[in-house]
């Protein structure tokens, strides 16, 4: 199980790999996470929506409504910009640095 200060610190990283693969709703996003950890990741609505507040804000992705049929309210969706997909790279590379280095440390 991974601590929350793991998720904390890397909620931004997930969201937009999450997105890099497709456009998502919210509830999408936690769903495809839950699923992609085997249930270790659970993304709650009270961090998940500052968080994508937050990244719309910084322009590393964009949020669009959809109409939903008749009845049903509409449903935001979102996808990641070009300056997202960049971030995303540059965060993958510093997770394989930070992986290398705890390696050395923890496995000699």
């Amino acid at each position: 199980m991974l601590s929350k200060d793991v998720l904390k610190g890397n909620l931004s990283l997930i969201i937009l790999s999450s997105l890099a693969e497709s456009h998502k709703y919210g509830y999408e996003i936690t769903k495809d996470v839950h699923r992609l950890t085997d249930g270790s990741i659970t993304i709650k609505e009270g961090s998940l929506y500052p968080a994508l507040h937050k990244l719309e804000k910084q322009k590393l992705i964009e949020g669009y409504w959809v109409q939903q049929e008749p009845g049903k309210p509409d449903r935001k969706y979102y996808r990641i910009t070009d300056e997202g997909l960049k971030a995303v790279e540059v965060e993958k590379e510093r997770w394989k640095y930070y992986m290398d280095i705890m390696g050395r440390i923890i496995y000699g």
